[in-house]
């Protein structure tokens, strides 16, 4: 459970793991303002992180999920333009930065949290999904240099790495072959990320700064 009083926002809720994410996290007590995938624009989307955080009156914790549509479906790499790897690293890149940006003032007041949600395609690759992999290992690596400027100021910054079948529209398309034998392996659900999300914000995750919690049956052995 969180304590309600965990003023929350929730990017990406226009799409099936943020719109869960939204729901699970109010269900676990949060107050919830979910938000759809960031605006290729600045100001725009900037504009609706401080419209949720006068309607949450403050903020404590940024979850971020969400990415540019086409980036969740399978794409020969030879087959990839360069208007296709622009639109799915800009979008996926720019809306983190925009949307984190204009959360760190508040989360300062607050000692607050970020938490990142991506796929562990980005760790492990993905042979249709070369330019999103690409921005899902880029978005980890943003939110480890963020934890190291952050912290200091009192906000912990960590991601949770999730199973692909929770973001791409065709994850059996990625061919990664996960080391556990699926006998023993557990896929996680979207409720299931919520508790962990919940976890790491809350008073008993408060040594974890920077880390990556992978959550998907323990087919993906990586830090």
């Amino acid at each position: 459970m969180m304590d309600p009083a965990t003023r929350t926002i929730v990017t990406g809720a226009d799409q099936p793991l943020g719109a869960a994410a939204a729901v699970g996290l109010r269900r676990r007590g949060a107050a919830v303002v979910p938000i759809d995938v960031a605006p290729m624009d600045r100001t725009a989307a900037c504009a609706r992180i401080d419209a949720a955080i006068a309607e949450l009156g403050g903020l404590d914790v940024l979850v971020i999920s969400g990415w540019y549509p086409p980036a969740l479906q399978p794409r020969p790499f030879e087959m990839l333009d360069d208007a296709d790897f622009e639109g799915i690293w800009e979008r996926g890149m720019q809306g983190m930065l925009w949307s984190m940006q204009a959360a760190i003032p508040h989360l300062r007041e607050s000692c607050g949290n970020i938490v990142v949600l991506v796929p562990t395609t980005g760790m492990s690759g993905g042979s249709q999904f070369g330019a999103a992999a690409a921005t899902f290992e880029a978005q980890r690596i943003l939110m480890k240099a963020a934890a190291r400027q952050l912290g200091p100021d009192g906000i912990r910054v960590n991601a949770v790495a999730v199973a692909p079948e929770l973001v791409l529209a065709d994850a059996e398309s990625a061919e990664v072959h996960y080391l556990a034998p699926s006998a023993i392996a557990q896929e996680a659900s979207a409720d299931d990320v919520c508790d962990i999300v919940a976890f790491v914000v809350g008073h008993t995750g408060r040594h974890l700064c920077g880390q990556t919690i992978t959550i998907d049956g323990g087919r993906w052995l990586a830090p």
